[in-house]
């Protein structure tokens, strides 16, 4: 995906380029080890507004994340002209990296009254929640994972997540609905590292089912 112009409200004005491989079948999955966190990456952007703005992000952003870990890099993207769009705003996407390739992404986007400082706070409050609930998925795309999971050829998928939002809730039973699937889901405890250097138990979820062969019928087998 190639990002040419970044749009924000109320003009929009964003432009993506999105090239995705064609698939004969989706192939069953096992992600139930997140791993540990090696790595935290990120883009603060900003349009039509001054430059000073994305290093205050960056800045606050760098000084929550490097309590936790030091490999921190928070690229700073400022547009103008053809590429800013057609109305001035801010964003900050934040992701992390493990080491088994598990990816957990946040991102917010600034209003007209929020204060650089305030972006970088709440968006980097919600990765290290993120990162807490445990889980290979965080949960803005837990319901992706699960339709695949659902489409996958006639095997058992197994996923590792944390709380379950109301939204995946709900895509859970329309999965029942439209495709019959249904999933089991298990409690697991884990060790998690607490203030202080204790350990405790947490728990996550494990999402397991049986896809229902779905192919690609305009993409021949070779």
């Amino acid at each position: 995906m190639t990002i040419n112009k970044r749009g924000y409200a109320p003009g929009g004005g964003g432009e993506i380029v999105f090239n995705c491989n064609t698939l004969k079948v989706v192939k069953p999955i096992q992600w139930l080890d997140s791993g540990k966190i090696k790595r935290i990456r990120g883009v603060a952007s900003c349009s039509r507004m001054s430059p000073a703005t994305n290093p205050r992000v960056i800045d606050k952003a760098r000084g929550v994340l490097n309590d936790f870990l030091p490999d921190v890099y928070i690229y700073n993207e400022h547009l103008k002209g053809a590429q800013s769009g057609n109305s001035p705003g801010n964003s900050l996407t934040l992701y992390t990296e493990s080491t088994t390739d598990v990816t957990i992404c946040c991102d917010n986007t600034a209003t007209s009254q929020t204060l650089p400082e305030d972006l970088a706070l709440t968006t980097t409050h919600q990765l290290l929640d993120a990162v807490h609930a445990g889980g290979c998925v965080d949960s803005s795309h837990q319901y992706l994972v699960l339709l695949y999971m659902a489409l996958t050829q006639h095997n058992v998928s197994s996923v590792r997540l944390g709380p379950l939002t109301p939204f995946t809730i709900t895509f859970l039973r329309n999965l029942k609905l439209f495709f019959g699937v249904v999933f089991k889901i298990k409690v697991d405890k884990i060790d998690v590292e607490e203030p202080g250097n204790r350990k405790g138990l947490g728990s996550t979820l494990v999402l397991s089912c049986l896809g229902v062969g779905f192919e690609n019928m305009n993409r021949s087998m070779t």
